[in-house]
């Protein structure tokens, strides 16, 4: 049984290479159609090969049901089928419950859920199970003196939601976590389930190949919006071929906007109407660094998934001393950067009309080397010792769909474009996200109405209304 296994990982890894002498010429990614022109016809588009991408596209064949004569035709369009610069794949994989908003905290629940179930919903006949190698572990957020009160009653409130989360004294953290230094905490939660890291391309995979194997169709290429917006109101799709002029119409009844951090710029297409982007759709690619490094005599196995009260975070990264973290722009005034900043608890803060974040420019991945010596390692020593013998090994960057408006994703149909529906500007918390709110999109396009989870909240309403939802969870 061994050997056939390893047969069946051989043959895979034979069919996902270039012929040979081919040179590479011709290799076709995974999950990819052969034919790079995408179909003339779909019922519904889905823009963006990323995991809320391919969620989308899963549960709508799910829920259309075995009882469709010819079954719902989905093709979902990437514009970077290799994943080199995409978000899922570059991010640190967590997932966790201790949000400060009902709606992040329901989606947590229903994607830990999926998880743990994962192969009952993911799984393929005849094809090896699904190991996203999940690594259990709470995160524990720290909080200084003047901001213990609002963790307390953001826990309470989690509490209140269903969240197994504790509260650690400094005494309490200091005999769990010997290894770190309480000098300035005066509170700290912590979660007790459902937490911890998984591996992000893993999950992306998974739903791609479970989508495809129900019948969705994929291409390479990017969708641009000429031609939005004519009487009716209606988002036809146009699919350009990649290092080419050439493109596709593709007549179909729905577009998903599942675009990422692109998912803006989606909807400022030159010809497309202006009073049919108010308001714009504030989402934008934010350039966030990770790094990883060794240290011997670093925290061990119980090593939580740890976000400081100065914004740096981190966690184990495998075994044997490893680590990976980061840590979003400090906030600055004129008066220079703040030296505490809990992200926990300052998202949406009156004084923060005063203060900028000092941004990363996000027109290539570059790793700027020097914001971890300057920034992030200082704050990683005073929290723990040991950290100041570490060694750096290695690092990347990648984007969040960053919602400026309030850090939280836009679901659901826009008040306008009548047939275009939006899945992004999660602003880091998009991949632990996905199961719930692809399933969330597909009972809009399927039923016209939330029935697992109500999101409504999280729709274009709050946009065009000018309230935010404050979400204090941001890391």
């Amino acid at each position: 049984e061994l050997g056939q296994t390893l047969e069946r990982m051989a043959q895979t890894l034979r069919d996902q290479l270039p012929a040979s002498g081919s040179g590479g010429r011709g290799w076709i990614p995974p999950g990819t159609h052969p034919d790079p022109r995408p179909p003339d016809e779909a019922d519904v588009v889905v823009v963006g090969g990323g995991v809320v991408g391919w969620s989308v596209a899963y549960w709508l064949k799910v829920l259309e049901g075995p009882r469709r004569r010819h079954g719902m035709r989905v093709l979902v369009v990437e514009r970077d089928p290799m994943y080199s610069r995409a978000s899922t794949v570059l991010s640190a994989g967590g997932i966790r419950q201790q949000f400060s908003l009902r709606e992040n905290i329901q989606m947590s629940r229903f994607s830990a859920s999926f998880l743990r179930d994962i192969n009952e919903y993911l799984g393929v006949p005849n094809e090896p199970p699904i190991d996203i190698q999940f690594q259990p572990s709470g995160y524990l957020f720290l909080a200084s003196p003047q901001n213990a009160a609002a963790l307390e009653a953001t826990v309470q409130f989690q509490r209140d939601e269903g969240v197994q989360v504790t509260l650690l004294s400094p005494t309490q953290l200091k005999e769990k976590f010997p290894w770190m230094n309480t000098e300035d905490v005066a509170v700290a939660s912590y979660g007790l389930e459902d937490e911890g890291w998984f591996d992000p391309w893993t999950l992306l995979n998974a739903f791609r190949r479970k989508a495809i194997y129900l019948g969705v169709q994929s291409c390479s290429g990017d969708v641009r919006g000429e031609g939005w917006g004519r009487d009716p109101p209606s988002v036809p799709s146009q699919v350009h071929m990649p290092d080419s002029l050439e493109y596709q119409p593709v007549a179909c009844a729905i577009v998903v906007n599942a675009a990422g951090a692109w998912a803006g710029k989606l909807l400022e297409a030159e010809g497309l109407p202006r009073g049919l982007c108010r308001p714009p759709l504030p989402i934008q690619p934010r350039k966030r660094y990770v790094f990883t490094w060794h240290c011997p005599n670093g925290p061990g196995l119980s090593c939580p998934f740890l976000i400081d009260t100065s914004g740096a975070y981190f966690r184990r990264d495998g075994f044997a001393g490893n680590y990976l973290g980061g840590m979003s722009p400090p906030k600055v005034s004129p008066r220079g950067p703040l030296r505490s900043f809990t992200p926990l608890f300052f998202v949406g803060h009156p004084q923060l009309t005063l203060f900028q974040e000092e941004e990363p420019d996000p027109s290539d991945l570059s790793v700027d080397h020097d914001y971890f010596q300057e920034q992030i390692w200082p704050r990683l020593a005073r929290r723990v010792p040991a950290f100041e013998s570490l060694r750096v090994q290695g690092s990347w960057a990648g984007y969040y769909d960053y919602n400026t408006f309030d850090q939280n994703g836009v679901l659901g149909p826009h008040p306008r474009l009548e047939n275009l529906f939006l899945a992004a500007g999660f602003s880091g918390h998009g991949l632990q996200h996905a199961p719930a709110a692809g399933r969330a999109v597909a009972e809009l396009v399927i039923k016209g109405r939330y029935e697992t989870l109500d999101l409504r909240r999280l729709g274009w309403d709050r946009l065009v209304d000018g309230e935010p939802l404050e979400e204090h969870g941001v890391v």
